[in-house]
């Protein structure tokens, strides 16, 4: 009997803020693996906002935007099904880049084999995964967080910033966070123990982010651009570093940039540095065996805002593109 594979597909070209009318379910046999190859079955599938960009044709330089019937870009984790690659074997849980649909192929070369550490799967697409170890190649290897340093973070309950946060305090330092609504921000300190959280959504944010700071801060990560990034650099000490990780506030709209004036930067000497996870990936192993055994004592938490059924993708996507996720966006299948 030839199983189908159910996936999530563009009903027309998206244009501004998604909705999840722009999406439909497709249909396709199950594929084969050839040599080489495994057949995964998700179990989740990562939503996250690079992926607006990648609709849109933005998110690398040879990248065209996505036409009706094509289908999103994912991180996904999953059991493999069958397998043409001597080191897979049926039963074994990878991450792999699966797409918004029910089952993947992939190159063996190309997947993850997770090794279970007494925590959720899940989090492999969380905080143990690229939003994780984005946070840590910021904290450790780019801004090299010290002790009674004061950091910054923007999109602070999302899986990046709420990590970022959390890494600071257990080298000592002082989280700040910013976050949309009352709701987020109250999260951000009663579950993460950031110091403060400014809610920018809020008549006389600057005000609020500037009386949070009164000392400036030492680090600001990144994940918003345009006017939140002009904010923040108005806030930091001289010779502060600046880690540029992300920019949900143009993703759905790029008429929405605004460009930095640079006589802030100038003028406070501050060090701005562009994050690409994919620089780090060596980093991983220590990532893993730093963070895991935190995450599995409650040292570190972590928050997740899920969805079940691979027919809520596109919903899920349009609730994460709207900014009223809370936490790692997730679709559980």
């Amino acid at each position: 009997m030839t199983l189908t594979n159910r996936q999530v597909v563009l009903r027309h070209p998206v244009t501004g803020l998604p909705a999840a009318e722009d999406f439909e379910i497709a249909t396709a046999p199950v594929p084969e693996p050839a040599a080489g190859e495994i057949l995964v079955k998700h179990r989740f599938i990562a939503l996250d906002p690079w992926q607006r960009s990648a609709i849109a044709g933005r998110h690398s330089a040879d990248q065209q935007p996505l036409a009706a019937g094509m289908m999103p870009p994912a991180e996904t984790l999953g059991e493999v099904v069958k397998t043409r690659h001597p080191d897979f074997q049926e039963g074994m849980i990878v991450r792999v880049a699966g797409g918004w649909q029910e089952y993947s192929l992939a190159d063996g070369a190309a997947a993850t084999l997770i090794t279970e550490r007494g925590v959720p799967l899940s989090l492999y697409l969380g905080v143990l995964g690229m939003p994780g170890l984005t946070a840590w190649a910021s904290m450790e290897r780019l801004a090299r967080v010290q002790r009674d340093q004061t950091v910054l973070v923007s999109a602070a309950l999302g899986p990046v910033g709420s990590m970022v946060g959390q890494l600071a305090k257990l080298r000592d330092g002082r989280a700040v966070g910013i976050a949309g609504g009352p709701e987020k921000c109250a999260r951000v300190v009663d579950e993460f123990g950031f110091s403060q959280c400014v809610d920018y959504r809020a008549p006389g944010y600057i005000d609020e982010l500037r009386a949070a700071l009164p000392n400036g801060a030492d680090i600001y990560h990144d994940n918003v651009g345009g006017q939140m990034l002009i904010d923040a650099c108005g806030v930091m000490k001289d010779y502060g570093t600046v880690v540029l990780c992300g920019l949900i506030s143009q993703y759905n709209d790029p008429a929405l940039a605004v460009d930095l004036p640079m006589a802030i930067p100038i003028l406070k000497r501050l060090v701005m540095k562009g994050l690409v996870v994919y620089d780090h990936s060596d980093a991983e192993p220590e990532f893993l065996d730093t963070v895991a055994p935190r995450i599995a004592d409650g040292t570190i938490r972590y928050l997740e805002d899920r969805a079940r059924g691979i027919e809520a993708t596109g919903a899920q996507f349009a609730r994460l593109m709207g900014g009223n996720n809370l936490g790692k966006t997730l679709v559980e299948l």
